[in-house]
């Protein structure tokens, strides 16, 4: 395979969660509304401000203008808001308010805002000015007042968001959860649909359902063509290794005896092989799940008699250190094959050296020691994949190591107790 047909995964940048991101819609949605509250509000207050100035001055400015037309005289309401200008007695407003022409006019400048009503008197113009100026106080304490309403509109939004998003995606929570402990493989197919709504959530749940209904079809046809391939291959074995016997204790010379054994070795390899696929095919099942081992030291020495002759043809000697009561959660049928293949993996390729085997509470390790060790016949090892697979099934870690100082196994297991 090219440099260029293998393909870096893209590193997992950490995304915000489904919660967060309904909250800070909120919170964006909150902020927007309480934005244009805030300009509505600005809008109406000095719309109504203007509406009412204008009302007051002009009020002020006809009752002003009466009176004067009355006396002739500038009446002088003395207050921090009303002026009173007359061009025709001696009272010249302002060079600014001055220029303005009859009627109702606005100036803004530094002093602030102004109001100025002019009117047409025999003789002259009569300036009646509305100083508003101090208004600018109460525009500054609405802005903050405004401000403090965008604030907290922008909390609450976000407040509610994440209390109501919680609620919304606690469906979809539920769902991942029952679907994480899922295993059609296992326990069977689980209906998950019955547990929702009718809605998208539903929708998504019958679609798991649908899903775990094809594995669980799948491995189950995978099951079955594993048990019956194992058993269909057992009848010609069983014929092989007769023959085989028949021929070792009818008699022979010893080059033949040397090949007959060699194909005995090799049968019982396969038979091994065989047992494996077997546990595979059934270790999901309800004999294997309620099985247990009081005891793995037992097994061991059980299986390292049973092999004590394959062993010295292989000219190993055997160093067992064992640990009495150590309990798995496995039948020992299931723990008799998996080690039965270890030490053929183990010793498959062997010719002399050292093989230890030692039990502790947590693991189970295999290892041999050879004077001339070949490290590439480990790749030639067979059935060591399914043994894997089997491992792998029971939560159980298998460790290989093989080097120059020799090949090595660890089992260890997921439980483990002392008797």
């Amino acid at each position: 395979m090219s440099d260029a047909a293998v393909e870096v995964p893209a590193r997992r940048h950490r995304r915000m969660g489904l919660r967060a991101r309904v909250a800070l819609t909120f919170a964006g949605l909150g902020l927007v509304v309480s934005v244009c509250v805030a300009a509505l509000a600005v809008h109406f207050s000095d719309s109504y401000v203007h509406r009412l100035v204008a009302e007051m001055l002009r009020v002020e400015g006809d009752y002003l203008r009466a009176r004067f037309a009355e006396d002739g005289r500038t009446p002088h309401p003395h207050t921090k808001h009303f002026y009173v200008y007359s061009d025709a007695i001696g009272t010249p407003p302002p060079a600014d308010v001055a220029a303005l022409a009859p009627g109702i006019h606005e100036i803004a400048d530094q002093r602030g805002e102004r109001h100025v009503a002019v009117y047409a008197v025999d003789a002259g113009r009569l300036f009646v000015v509305l100083d508003i100026g101090l208004e600018s106080v109460r525009e500054r304490r609405l802005f903050r007042d405004l401000l403090a309403l965008v604030l907290f509109g922008t909390g609450l939004s976000a407040w509610l968001g994440w209390l109501w998003a919680g609620r919304a995606i606690e469906p979809v929570r539920r769902l991942a959860g029952q679907v994480e402990v899922l295993e059609p493989s296992r326990r069977g197919v689980a209906p998950l649909a019955p547990g929702f709504a009718d809605d998208e959530v539903g929708a998504l749940a019958q679609a798991f359902d649908r899903y775990q209904q094809k594995l669980y079809e799948y491995v189950r046809r995978e099951r079955a063509f594993t048990a019956d391939a194992s058993h269909e291959l057992r009848t010609p074995l069983a014929v092989i290794r007769g023959a085989i016997e028949v021929m070792l204790d009818s008699g022979c010379d010893g080059a033949s005896e040397v090949r007959l054994k060699r194909m005995q070795r090799g049968a019982d390899e396969l038979r091994d092989l065989l047992d494996a696929l077997l546990v595979l095919a059934r270790s999901d099942a309800s004999e294997a799940v309620n099985g247990d081992t009081p005891d793995l030291d037992a097994v061991v020495a059980s299986l390292l008699r049973e092999r004590a002759d394959a062993l010295r043809e292989k000219r190993l000697s055997v160093e067992h250190h064992g640990m009495a009561g150590v309990a798995i959660a496995a039948p020992p049928r299931v723990l008799g094959i998996v080690i039965g293949n270890l030490l053929r993996a183990a010793t498959q390729f062997a010719d002399g050296g050292v093989l230890r085997v030692e039990v502790t509470r947590a693991a189970l390790r295999i290892a041999l020691n050879e004077a001339a060790h070949r490290s590439d016949d480990a790749e030639r090892v067979l059935g060591l994949s399914m043994i894997r697979r089997v491992c792998e099934r029971w939560g159980w870690a298998l460790e290989e190591n093989n080097g120059d100082a020799g090949h090595d196994f660890v089992l260890r297991f997921a439980d483990t107790a002392s008797a």
